[in-house]
């Protein structure tokens, strides 16, 4: 009895053995502002990352015939390009497979060569074109580009808007003068637009106001973030200013409502380089997943979300969660987003055919227009 109880306690050690070994752990990197005025749009990110997260570990998902463990590990970058090289550091020194991230255009840019020199994916919701035309290989886009985006913000306010005199103001970030420049361009109005530069910090809103009052303008494009758009917006507002509002993506969600304090109630346009979780029937699973961990997603939790399924599908066609293996099926493959729907990525890295959405302010809510595309 003896004899077998011994035996007996040695296959149960072997089995337990074998369970460990069938198992394989796969971090990933989120990194996005996750304090300061931009925070709320990094707790989207990360927190629809999250839900991705949970549902490949509730779905005993296999990499390589083993069971991946997924593990989020996540990094606040201050919207700061410093402070995002140092946060790319960390990650790299965490050991991860892969990062989403990060959510400004100028914070991705730079912290790009240092994943690229550790032969690490990122996957980024960044649109400024720069960030893969820098010939590196890891760096990813999940959205389409501030040349896409631009061409449907023209089209909003010339075509749809019928506006025949714009302002065009920038935040003097990355990603502000970026999709500024693309609508300045593309706009091509009877009378050329005024172009001018904001900062949240120095300038007098209330007298910046007055100029674009004075201007009588049929619309205003901001581009750029809140820290500079909503004390923008607000001061129009108060001065009397009806002018269509129009931004892009970095001031596209429902917090960017409640922090207009009612100033968005009425002529304001937005748009999203992303598609909504109504668009495919596998988005009223998320809602439902993200609704009862979090409440309302925000526009980048989609994006998250979709990205973190794209990452483990990459590592689980090749078979491995090392970089330098999975690295080429996630250039060259056809993935599954939930929401966004089929993905794939060109040679510069940029996704294929990406979508661009447009939302007007009603009652409070970002209604999708679509018969303003």
């Amino acid at each position: 009895m003896k004899h077998l109880l011994r035996i007996g306690t040695a296959l149960v050690a072997l089995l337990l053995l074998g369970a460990c070994g069938r198992q394989v752990t796969v971090r990933i990197g989120v990194v996005a502002p996750m304090t300061g005025p931009l925070a709320q749009y990094g707790k989207d990110i990360a927190n629809g990352a999250q839900v991705a997260i949970d549902e490949l570990n509730s779905e005993h998902f296999s990499i390589g015939r083993k069971r991946a463990r997924f593990e989020l590990v996540v990094e606040d970058d201050k919207a700061s390009p410093e402070e995002g090289k140092a946060a790319a550091k960390r990650l790299i020194d965490a050991g991860v497979s892969a990062v989403f991230g990060h959510f400004n255009s100028g914070v991705s840019i730079a912290a790009a060569p240092l994943y690229a020199q550790a032969g690490i994916p990122q996957l980024s919701v960044s649109t400024n074109p720069k960030y893969t035309r820098m010939g590196l290989k890891t760096a990813f886009r999940l959205t389409a580009d501030d040349i896409q985006q631009g061409a449907t913000l023209v089209r909003l306010i010339r075509e749809k808007l019928r506006a025949k005199s714009l302002y065009v103001v920038d935040d003097r970030t990355t990603f502000g003068v970026g999709i500024a420049d693309e609508v300045e361009r593309g706009v091509k109005l009877k009378h050329a637009p005024v172009r001018l530069s904001v900062d949240s910090k120095s300038t007098d809103f209330a007298a910046f106001a007055g100029k674009i009052i004075d201007a009588n303008v049929d619309a205003v494009f901001f581009g750029g973030d809140e820290a500079a758009g909503l004390p923008l917006l607000k001061a129009l507002r108060k001065a009397g200013s009806t002018a269509k509002f129009v931004v892009a993506d970095a001031m596209c969600d429902v917090s960017t409502l409640k922090g207009a304090e009612g100033s968005a109630n009425s002529n304001y346009y937005c748009t999203v380089a992303g598609v909504p979780p109504s668009w495919l029937s596998s988005g009223i699973g998320f809602m439902d997943m993200y609704k009862a961990k979090f409440g309302s997603p925000g526009a980048y939790s989609t994006l998250s979300y979709d990205g973190i399924h794209i990452l483990a599908q990459a590592m689980q066609e090749a078979g491995s969660v090392s970089p330098e293996t999975f690295l080429p099926v996630l250039a060259k493959g056809s993935f599954s987003g939930k929401i966004q729907g089929a993905i794939e990525f060109d040679a510069k890295g940029d996704i294929k055919d990406g979508t661009v959405v447009i939302y007007q302010s009603i009652g409070g809510q970002l209604l999708e227009q679509r018969n303003l595309l």
